[in-house]
């Protein structure tokens, strides 16, 4: 079974560990056609 991925910065360990990932990539295509003046895009802060 795959695992949320909670606090895991490490790609690689995402990967090799069969964390679940979700790939966005194909959303940068929909912000440029949007042609808005300002895109807002979030994510969760970095605990230190």
């Amino acid at each position: 079974m795959k695992k949320i991925p909670t606090g895991i910065k490490s790609f690689r360990k995402l990967r090799d560990e069969n964390y679940y990932f979700v790939d966005k990539t194909r959303m940068i295509k929909d912000f440029l056609e949007r042609g808005s003046e300002v895109t807002l895009v979030t994510r969760p802060s970095q605990k230190k």
